[in-house]
């Protein structure tokens, strides 16, 4: 049994253990109440700053901003009671920068390089990414990818997402030897492919 199918047999195990517990439990179960069913920002960046740039992007994205002021950095997001962390890419082989979102009907992956808040707004956040090449697949647990992120940008169309959009699922980073290719090992969940 390779290093990722053992995580994810761990990970079920854990989740249908705790659904049991809370399940036999006979009092009322609010989930708007709990922490596991909310995304929010923390850790305010004391050097962070947008750039003209970014905030285009911020824009595009349909954040409801005006002036640059509105706009404030952060370094961790918490989605789903799940750890991430902005800019740590390429700072070792666990990186809470690295995350997955459905794009078009199919899992891709990014690298967050901040966590944005907007003062005036309901969505609870956003993230400023670098998008990974398309993903391709010798199992579904373990795809593999490239740096070049191009193609998977211009889908997009905007290098902004909302934090809600993200899978609360953290990725273990691998790189392929002797290129420059990587494999994204999800703690949790399986991607969605096309069909």
């Amino acid at each position: 049994m390779n290093k990722a199918e053992a995580n994810l047999m761990r990970n079920c195990g854990v989740d249908i253990s705790c659904s049991f517990i809370q399940l036999s439990k006979s009092v009322v179960y609010v989930p708007e109440e709990d922490s596991l069913h909310k995304c929010s920002l923390s850790c305010p960046s004391s050097r962070g700053s947008v750039t003209m740039e970014e905030f285009r992007e911020l824009q595009s994205a349909g954040a409801p901003v005006r002036h640059v002021d509105e706009v404030t950095v952060y370094n961790i997001a918490m989605i789903l009671n799940k750890h991430f962390r902005a800019g740590e890419w390429g700072m070792g082989s666990r990186c809470g920068s690295v995350v997955t979102c459905v794009l078009n009907g199919r899992s891709v992956y990014a690298r967050v390089v901040k966590f944005l808040n907007v003062d005036e707004g309901s969505c609870p956040g956003y993230a400023l990414v670098r998008w990974f090449g398309e993903p391709t697949y010798v199992n579904l647990l373990c795809p593999r990818v490239t740096l070049n992120g191009v193609s998977v940008n211009r889908e997009a169309g905007t290098n902004v997402i909302r934090i809600t959009q993200i899978d609360p699922s953290q990725v273990n980073v691998e790189v392929v030897p002797g290129r420059d290719e990587f494999y994204m090992i999800r703690d949790s969940g399986t991607d969605t492919q096309r069909s």
